[in-house]
Formats: structure tokens, C-alpha cells, sequence
């Protein structure tokens, strides 16, 4: 019985790990793989499926793919009537009557897939009967019979799911150490399923290890909260420690639970791991009613010391929830953004299918869109508008802030309001009121938007504004090619930085990597530009070149005080 198990993941670099484990458990059944994303064409999917002949097909189902399964599997069956076709993941576990009702599905499974698609196939090949399959759902007579799963699954006896010839240098590999969530946030289908079960860590310790010995360059660990066991994660942290490589691990964290001494514990892992941290918002009346127990405080006093210990921090908030207006919703963006996290992911309430606000819509006034991935319309405390507002700040947010390429210029610019949201929505209506949004820009032409909002919007001194532009612009970025609003010749400026360049006593003491470099490395990776300001320290006037040096991972200047 040839099996065929398809993941339409969300990107190209993504993976899916639920086809995967179940590939590897079910060993030595015949399974084959097949990735593809949502941004490929169902001509592509329909004809890679027909073409491989399989016997039964199981695909895993998501918000973000769901609409394009059903339309894949609808044709499946159409030209393979015969085929068994089996729907698993959160999209299918938990909308059984409508998607059997369809006709063309002939299996779901319930939750945890490993064990119970083992044994379906045990029971399509008439080794058991399938009444006695855990974890199933299924039609017969047009009666829906649910036949709820009763096991875990020992996560010690699932395989790493990838293969060992298998290139993932530029994949996001995602990995697990533990299953179940010990929060029980309403929106969230996770506080579902409350059993924590762990692996042991000699198999964390030997899965790590191959890994880091497979040059994975970001490692993601999917556990729901990596530090509500504290012992634990203090002995993964070593082990992080111990196997060494350049892996980074990304990890999902509770920042209520760190403190100094979890702090003390990542130290030498600084460039090794990074942290995903869901605040969601900072009203407390909000959290009370989503049954998210923070204590607020606590939770950016951690995020506080993440900061300051160098950890690479992404920061989740959710717009739309129970009780959380346009204001207080602005403080919580306020509370985070202070804090200078890394990114902030500002995302919106999504009404997830078996989740228990889903069943309290009503009492909480929350409309949404009846289509994936159903998204807040408005609730009772936030309307459509003010919606649209925070969308457009978060589309702002991630263009500007989280590309970590403004950096001056956006502290600079916050200054001159009392709040950064402020700031924020100030720069959003500018993109409002002239159509810029929902265009596409290059990265040169953001510099450009935001230079004209800075001297069209706000009291600034436009050569200052022209110079901390010109400055994030060179840091980050090796382009020769400055953005309209900063082009400006300085006629002597090549002369002098040809003539330091080449003086190997200033480079060894002015910009020391750049010593030994070819003169057609040095075209390459260094660039220089004029400034009247100072604006590596107290943006006094003062004219200077500064020069960049630009490496892999880092980029280094210096200046000549003309």
C-alpha cells in the first residue's frame, strides 16, 4: 500500500514537521513525502499527486492552507476515486461534520497523529479492525462516528523526522522537546491540551547534536513554553552549551519566569539562541478574560533583562481581544515597544476553530471573517476602523522597525512625540493621505517616504534629518546608490578616503579589519559619504566623512574630521 503524505507549507524554507514524525514513526510502512506552498499552483499539487499512484494520501491542515487542500482533494478524489484520502492538523481535528459532510474525505485524524495514522494504515491493510483505532474520525451509513484518540505518543519513539542526505542549510527546521501547554489562553489552540510530556534529554542531547553536526543554521523549537519547567531548560541550555556549532536556537519563552538567574544561565549562549515572547497586551482586564494569568510586570521586567543580557528577542502582541479598546491597545504597543525588542510581531485575534473563545463570540461581541485564517472584524471595545489603523501600523512597524534599518532615524523621530505610537500613527495616516499603502516600495524609496514625512510633518532641522538617513542607509546596507533624498556630491570626498585607505598605520588604528584587504575587497565592502553632523555621537555640526566597513555579520566605521 503506497502511502503519500502531502505538506503545503506557508513559505518556501518552511518544513512540516506533523508529515514528517508520522513518515518516521510509522517506519516500515511504504510513505512517501511531498512538500509544496500555498504559493504554488493546484495544477502543480493535483498533477505531483496523480503522477506518484498513491493508494492513500494524507495532507495536514492548517489556517493557511485549508482552502487550498479541500479544492486539491475535491479533484484527488476525481480522478483517483479510489484513493484513500486522510485530513490531519488543527483545521481538520476540529471541523469534523463539515468536512466529512463533503463527501470526497474519507478519514480525519484527531490531534496527535502518529499513533492513530499508524494504525489506520494497520487497519486498511486488515490488520486490525478499525473500530479499535484511537483517534479517528470517520462516516459510515451517513452517521459520523468519533473515535476519540485515548494515548499519547512517547516522543522518545519519534525519529528525528529529517533525513540524513536531506540539504537544510536554508530551510527553517523546526524541532520538539516536549508536547502540550501548561497555559490555557482562550484563542489559542494549545490550551486544549494541557498534558506536558517530554522527551528524555539523552534524546534532545543526541537529536541537538545532530543538528548542529547538520550545519542547521536556526533550530526552531515548537514547545510551547521552553522555560515553565526551569530545571529542564537549565539542562538544555547546557547541553546547547556542551555540543557547541553554530546553530542558533530559537525558542518560545515565558518572560514572567526570568530572572537573574536564568539570566546567568545563558550566558556564552548569546549568539546562539534567540526568544519569541507572546505579551499579547498588557491590559490586565483583557488577559483576566482571555484566561491568560500575567502578571504584567513581571512579564517586561523579563523582557527588560533578555535585552540587556544581548538575547535576540521577538515580541508577539494581538490586536482585537476581549476588553482591549484602540487606547488600551496603544499602551500595550507603548509597554513593548520601550522595552527596544528586536521585532514586535503585531498580529491580530484570529477565531480559531475548537478554541474556547470561539464558543464565547457571542458574550464577547467579537465578529470576524467566516474564511481562513477568520480574523477580527470588530469586537465591542475596538471597531473596523480603528482595525484598519493598527493594520496599517503593523504593516509600518515591520517594513521600518523590524528590518532593524532605521534605527537612528526611527529614534531619532520618536523623540519628537510623547509616545511612540504616537509616532506611529502620525507616520500612518502621512502613508493614508497619500496612497502610499498597499504599494510596493524598495527599500531606497522607504528611506524616501520617511524623509519627506520627517520635513513635510515635523519641526526638523532638514540636513540633520538628511544625515541620520544617510547614516542607516550606509550602515546597513553596502549599496553604492544612496536614496534620492541624501544624494549629494562631495567633489574632495574620494580624494581623502583613497588617500587614508591606503595608509596602513591609520587603518590599524582607525578601522583595523580592513587591513590586508585587496584593493578590490575593499571596492566591494567599504563606502564612505559626506556628513555635516555628527551623528555617531551628539549630532553636533561638524564636517566629517565617515567611512563603513561592511563584514558578513557586522559593520564597522570610522571618521575624518575635515
Amino acid at each position: 500500500m503506497k502511502t503519500l503524505l502531502v505538506g503545503i507549507n506557508a513559505k518556501y524554507y518552511h518544513t512540516n514537521l506533523a508529515i514528517r514524525n508520522i513518515r518516521k514513526f510509522c517506519h516500515p510502512y511504504d510513505i512517501e513525502i511531498f512538500e509544496t506552498t500555498i504559493n504554488d499552483s493546484t495544477d502543480f499539487m493535483l498533477e505531483s499527486v496523480v503522477e506518484k499512484e498513491p493508494d492513500v494520501v494524507g495532507i495536514s491542515c492548517y489556517i493557511w492552507n485549508i482552502e487550498i487542500v479541500l479544492n486539491l482533494v475535491e479533484n484527488i478524489k476525481k480522478i483517483l476515486p479510489k484513493v484513500i484520502l486522510v485530513l490531519g492538523g488543527p483545521e481538520a481535528s476540529y471541523d469534523v461534520d463539515n468536512l466529512l459532510s463533503k463527501g470526497f474525505v474519507d478519514y480525519i485524524v484527531l490531534g496527535e497523529g502518529e499513533i492513530a495514522f499508524k494504525e489506520l494504515l494497520e487497519a486498511l491493510e486488515g490488520k486490525r479492525d478499525i473500530k479499535e483505532v484511537a483517534g479517528i474520525s470517520y462516516m459510515v451509513d451517513g452517521q459520523i462516528v468519533i473515535q476519540p484518540q485515548k494515548d499519547y505518543v512517547n516522543l522518545n519513539e519519534v525519529p528525528i523526522s529529517y533525513e540524513e542526505e536531506e540539504d537544510l542549510s536554508n530551510k527553517l527546521v523546526y524541532y520538539e522537546t516536549s508536547r502540550g501547554c501548561p497555559f490555557k489562553c482562550a484563542y489559542c489552540l494549545s490550551s486544549i491540551d494541557n498534558k506536558l510530556r517530554y522527551e528524555s534529554l539523552e534524546k534532545v542531547e543526541r537529536d541537538l547534536k545532530w543538528f548542529v553536526d547538520k550545519n542547521v543554521k536556526i533550530l526552531k523549537l515548537i514547545d510551547r513554553s521552553f522555560n515553565s519547567n526551569r530545571k529542564r531548560a537549565r539542562e538544555i541550555l547546557n547541553i546547547m552549551k556542551k555540543i557547541g556549532g553554530d546553530t542558533v536556537f530559537h525558542c518560545e519563552v515565558n518572560p514572567e519566569l526570568v530572572d537573574e538567574e536564568f539570566i546567568e544561565e545563558l550566558k556564552g549562549l548569546e549568539k546562539r539562541i534567540q526568544f519569541e515572547v507572546g505579551v499579547q497586551t498588557t491590559n490586565k482586564n483583557s488577559l483576566k478574560k482571555i484566561s491568560r494569568i500575567t502578571a504584567v510586570e513581571k512579564a517586561l521586567r523579563g523582557i527588560k533583562l533578555l535585552r540587556e543580557a544581548g538575547i535576540k528577542l521577538h515580541v508577539d502582541l494581538i490586536a482585537g481581544l476581549p476588553e482591549d479598546s484602540f487606547g488600551t491597545f496603544s499602551k500595550a504597543f507603548d509597554d513593548v515597544y520601550n522595552l527596544k525588542p528586536d521585532e514586535i510581531q503585531l498580529g491580530f485575534l484570529k477565531v480559531l476553530k475548537g478554541t474556547p473563545l470561539m464558543r464565547k463570540v457571542g458574550e464577547f461581541k467579537i465578529v470576524y471573517d467566516s474564511k481562513p485564517p477568520y480574523e477580527v472584524l470588530y469586537t465591542k471595545d475596538i471597531s473596523y476602523q480603528e482595525l484598519v489603523i493598527l493594520k496599517g501600523i503593523a504593516f509600518l512597524l515591520n517594513k521600518y522597525y523590524n528590518s532593524g534599518k532605521f534605527k537612528k532615524t526611527l529614534e531619532y523621530l520618536e523623540n519628537k512625540f510623547e509616545r511612540p505610537f504616537d509616532f506611529y500613527l502620525e507616520f500612518y495616516k502621512y502613508w493614508k493621505e497619500n496612497e502610499l499603502l498597499y504599494k510596493n516600495h524598495s527599500l531606497k524609496a522607504l528611506y524616501d517616504i520617511l524623509y519627506k514625512f520627517s520635513i513635510e510633518t515635523l519641526d526638523v532641522d532638514e540636513d540633520l534629518i538628511k544625515d541620520i538617513i544617510k547614516f542607516d542607509f550606509l550602515y546597513f546596507n553596502a549599496a553604492k546608490d544612496l536614496p534620492d533624498c541624501v544624494k549629494e556630491k562631495y567633489e574632495k570626498g574620494q580624494e581623502i578616503f583613497k588617500r587614508y585607505l591606503k595608509d596602513e598605520n591609520w587603518l590599524k588604528k582607525n578601522l583595523p579589519q580592513a587591513v590586508g584587504l585587496s584593493s578590490l575587497e575593499l571596492s566591494k565592502r567599504v563606502t564612505y559619504e559626506f556628513f555635516k553632523h555628527d551623528v555617531t555621537a551628539d549630532f553636533k555640526k561638524e564636517n566629517l566623512i565617515i567611512i563603513f566597513l561592511h563584514e558578513e555579520e557586522q559593520t564597522y566605521y570610522t571618521k575624518l574630521i575635515l
